[in-house]
């Protein structure tokens, strides 16, 4: 009876360390997601064209709220252009499946138009994919939220 209370003890205490450590390497994961999008949003806010087409694969297809479809190319020409600034809001969620992370949330995005300051409130929804060891955004897609 000692024995097998002990076996199970050890299989929860096993069970539990393998769950923290889970735990503890898709945290590491999401902050690593978070990190390379940050460094993107610099970027776009810099005009930097050259460090933003480091954090976009080059088989992106980058959707814009009014349907506008772009590649890598376009999309790094439109941004650098534009020097936009995203503003994430709280509550932005980043799910990791292996290579891949999937994060979604809304952002104020704001632009100038005709010289104008423009916001335009958003969802958007980006997936990023682990190569050569580096997250690089393969898609986004943004919907404009009711005002």
């Amino acid at each position: 009876m000692c024995v097998i209370l002990l076996a199970v003890k050890t299989l929860i205490l096993l069970a539990a360390s393998a769950t923290l450590a889970l735990g503890s390497a898709h945290t590491e994961t999401e902050k690593a997601v978070r990190a390379a999008h940050d460094a993107f949003n610099d970027a776009v806010r810099k005009g930097d064209g050259p460090t933003m087409a480091k954090y976009l694969a080059d088989e992106l297809a980058y959707a814009h709220s009014n349907a506008k479809m772009e590649t890598k190319a376009e999309a790094v020409a439109a941004l650098t252009k534009a020097k936009s600034h995203f503003e994430l809001l709280p509550g932005s969620v980043v799910n990791v499946y292996g290579n891949t992370a999937v994060w979604h949330g809304k952002m104020t995005a704001h632009n100038m138009q005709n010289g104008k300051a423009v916001d335009v409130h958003l969802h958007m929804v980006q997936v990023w994919v682990k190569k050569g060891g580096n997250w690089v955004m393969v898609n986004r897609h943004t919907v404009r939220l009711p005002q």
